[in-house]
């Protein structure tokens, strides 16, 4: 049966871990490993249990790695055995903690090949009982797998409870600098043969404080797909991806596709603007502009957008453009139908739509006590924090 398809943003990860087919074949490694002869598995308890005992306190270092020894020396691959088992378990949780973008084709069929293979050695191995399949599926399997999943999912991800929220208010040119140069080197690394520029006000001139960084991200055509899809994979290389959205005008393109992210480690004014091309359409700015087949329906939610909205009014106030800053407001209200009723307080009014954002779709939560303090601390220093 064909695994069902992943679409961008499908926020149920367990339901994709089970329909993707990515379950059955850890099913079936499960299976597989369960075949193995009997000193195997029972050299592979003892180790898994003095793991356990070592982490609760009641087993020695020197007597865990005694007990180690004594079972590798018995079954060579049992380490292997437990930590196969070990990743199997811990997959799903690492799809459920992935940026909902990535669950998508592309990385799901990267690891779904890579568990078909190990599988296939497996069942090798028990076939004709060469330890060279058995060595194919333990240990070179699981060097694959796990650059499978960070090429798919990324580094460093913040998870579901990260702790309170801080508001990053460094804004200095040299830190921005220094962080653009970093994403610059993620893409480039992550993609051999593909270059970084800046684009947009860091290129074109002088830029204030709280401009977004911009990118145009030229790949080879054979990787454009590879390269769109596991966008905040590369740039987790360089800090944890809070989210991550395609612009729908230009989210099934061929050619080109232009997304935005956040990252954790910088302001939230700093938004995170790729433009990723294949090189066949490097110098056409207008690629695929008009074409309806472009378009996708992937993109942010409505609440998204209307937070967006908020940080956009955000920093046009904190430039001085209060005018601005109302029209964004007023948008992102009609966004989400939200009556932020009457206040002359700007900030309030940003936060209000913020905390209504964030009441709509919970996961948005974060970004909206940071608008909070961010809003707080740039349009309202002299009053106490709004609580």
């Amino acid at each position: 049966m064909a695994a069902a398809p992943v679409t961008r943003q499908d926020p149920d990860t367990f339901g994709v871990f089970h329909d993707s087919g990515l379950a059955a074949q850890a099913e079936k490694i499960r299976e597989a490993i369960g075949r193995l002869d009997e000193a195997t598995h029972a050299a592979a308890d003892r180790i898994r249990e003095a793991e356990k005992r070592y982490l609760a306190g009641t087993l020695e270092q020197a007597d865990a790695s005694a007990i180690y020894d004594e079972a590798c020396a018995v079954a060579p691959h049992a380490p292997d055995v437990v930590r196969m088992l070990s990743n199997l378990d811990y997959l799903p949780y690492r799809v459920q903690n992935a940026i909902p973008e990535l669950v998508n084709d592309t990385n799901i069929a990267r690891i779904r090949g890579v568990l078909r293979l190990i599988g296939e050695e497996l069942d090798n191995y028990l076939a004709d009982s060469d330890a060279v399949h058995l060595t194919n599926a333990l240990e070179t399997g699981l060097q694959n797998l796990h650059n499978a999943v960070h090429r798919s999912f990324g580094y460093w991800q913040i998870g579901r409870n990260p702790g309170p929220v801080a508001a990053d208010l460094d804004f200095s040119a040299e830190r921005r600098g220094k962080l653009t140069g970093q994403l610059q080197a993620a893409l480039q690394r992550w993609v051999p043969g593909s270059r970084a520029q800046i684009r947009g006000p860091l290129d074109s001139g002088p830029a204030d404080d709280y401009a977004s960084i911009g990118i145009c991200w030229v790949v080879p055509d054979q990787d454009f797909t590879d390269a769109a899809d596991s966008l905040g994979a590369a740039l987790s290389q360089v800090s944890a991806v809070l989210s991550i959205h395609d612009d729908p005008q230009l989210a099934r393109p061929a050619r080109r596709r232009i997304s935005a992210a956040r990252l954790s480690r910088a302001p939230l004014f700093w938004r995170i603007d790729i433009d990723i091309r294949a090189s066949s359409a490097a110098a056409d700015d207008l690629h695929d502009a008009d074409s309806p087949g472009a378009r996708g329906q992937a993109g942010n939610s409505a609440a998204s957008s209307a937070i967006e909205n908020a940080i956009a009014a955000a920093k046009a106030a904190a430039r001085g453009q209060a005018d601005t800053a109302q029209i964004l407001l007023r948008r992102g209200c009609e966004i989400i139908g939200h009556d932020p009723g009457s206040t002359a307080d700007l900030a309030d009014a940003i936060i209000s739509l913020a905390n209504a954002c964030a009441s709509q779709e919970p996961r948005l939560a974060r970004t909206a006590a940071e608008i909070h303090q961010v809003a707080d601390h740039l349009l309202r220093p002299d009053r106490p924090a709004h609580r």
